[in-house]
């Protein structure tokens, strides 16, 4: 199956249109097709036992057009379903039969993905031709939208390592869609930022035959002065106060990850994505968001069978706020059932009780050097430079849990492991990908 998102509305006629354009030379659309104002589905047969399904609808809340493409041959709906063998040599039945496993239902508006459609596994070479089938569809008609709306998302391809899952994307989507429902309605009503979502981005070149999709992405203006998260760092005093206010703003992309394996997300496939983000925010920032002054990406990693145990250990040494080349990263469900960012947080302390805490040094005896004319000016000078940075430390960790307080709630920290259902969603993931 082909999946694909669009951050924008287009009318469901003209899609239907397009799409008949496209596919009416290999198959025949079947009358049980149909089209309302929200929801669009297309049955293609063709002579060749082979059948192409193909579902659009619109979230007009999200300003948002989603599409799924799925061929198959006939014979491979009657898995567990109540077909006859007669029923694939009957195009009509055949029609009724995909329309009333896969048509719309009030409580599954939103799941384009034939969740009801439960379908035979065949070898890889049928395999293949049906991708191929898929693939053509997909990029004829982002072609023709293309052509006849002049659209474009404004992100660029990269090859994100998205593309090991277990089983289909669709039993993924299944399990993991509610919670990221949430997360994106409760991102949305507690930001009042310039935002731009983009839901289930397929990253990959439009002729791969893996999609590498993301399940959400935010990108999040910060037009404030200054860089939002200053590194702690011996240089502070030394910044030219002048170029600080001719900063032009920032930008912040929040990239939502949910693992699509029967096992634990490990270091190894963390690191990994890390590195990817870094890389092409750094490459964005260069090519296309040049008017940002920085651009600070983010990582929410989802994982239904947990989290390596290095992963932990991970975010405990790798400081957000604290060494200058690390992102931020938050991890669902907690690991351990406390783990669950690498944000640097210092309790709740007055500056000076901070500073305190932190070294010998404190305004007093600070004070009583200067007022000692015996006092060595590089003494005074050390002192000053480690006073700025304890400040600095304090700043940052008091900004680092205003974010986690924010964070905590979009995410739902507290109950986010029953939003997940996990115990059940494990079994039925078990259960469904042998």
């Amino acid at each position: 199956m082909r999946v694909h998102t669009i951050e924008k509305i287009f009318r469901l006629d003209d899609i239907f249109s397009l799409i008949k354009n496209i596919i009416n030379t290999s198959f025949e659309i079947d009358k049980n097709s149909y089209i309302d104002d929200l929801n669009l589905l297309i049955i293609g047969i063709n002579s060749n036992d082979q059948s192409v399904i193909i579902r659009s609808s619109i979230n007009k809340s999200k300003n948002r057009t989603s599409f799924s493409i799925l061929a198959l041959y006939n014979n491979q709906i009657l898995k567990d379903h109540n077909s006859s063998k007669n029923t694939i040599k009957s195009k009509q039945l055949l029609g009724k039969t995909l329309h009333n496993l896969i048509k719309n239902r009030k409580e599954n508006e939103n799941n384009y993905v034939f969740a009801n459609l439960k379908i035979k596994r065949i070898d890889k070479y049928f395999q293949n031709q049906l991708i191929e089938i898929e693939k053509d569809i997909l990029i004829k008609l982002l072609d023709s939208l293309h052509e006849r709306y002049n659209y474009n998302d404004g992100l660029r391809k990269y090859h994100f390592s998205l593309v090991d899952i277990d089983g289909s994307w669709e039993s993924w989507y299944d399990i993991y869609h509610h919670y990221i429902d949430l997360l994106e309605n409760k991102f949305i009503t507690v930001k009042n930022n310039s935002l731009k979502v983009f839901r289930n981005y397929d990253f990959a070149l439009e002729n791969a035959y893996s999609q590498r999709i993301a399940d959400l992405i935010i990108s999040e203006e910060e037009k404030s002065s200054g860089t939002p998260f200053k590194r702690i760092n011996n240089n502070i005093q030394k910044q030219n106060l002048d170029e600080v206010k001719k900063e032009a703003g920032n930008l912040k992309i929040t990239f939502i990850f949910a693992h699509k394996r029967k096992s634990q997300l490990r270091l190894i496939q963390m690191l990994k994505l890390l590195e990817e983000v870094k890389n092409f925010t750094h490459f964005m920032h260069k090519k296309d968001f040049k008017q940002y002054n920085h651009i600070y990406p983010q990582i929410v990693f989802i994982s239904l069978f947990g989290f390596e145990q290095s992963v932990g250990d991970y975010l405990r040494n790798n400081l957000y706020g604290k060494l200058s080349e690390t992102i931020s990263i938050l991890t669902i469900p907690p690991i351990e059932h406390k783990i669950w960012h690498n944000y640097f947080v210092y309790n709740a302390l007055e500056e000076n009780e901070y500073i305190d805490s932190q070294s010998n040094v404190n305004l007093a005896k600070y004070n009583n050097l200067r007022r000692n004319g015996r006092a060595n000016k590089n003494a005074i000078k050390k002192i000053e430079s480690q006073y700025h940075d304890l400040v600095e430390s304090k700043r940052v960790s008091d900004q680092n849990s205003q974010q986690l307080n924010e964070w905590g709630d979009i995410l739902s920290i507290d109950n986010c492991s029953k939003l997940l259902d996990v115990t059940n969603s494990r079994e039925k993931i078990q259960r469904t990908i042998v």
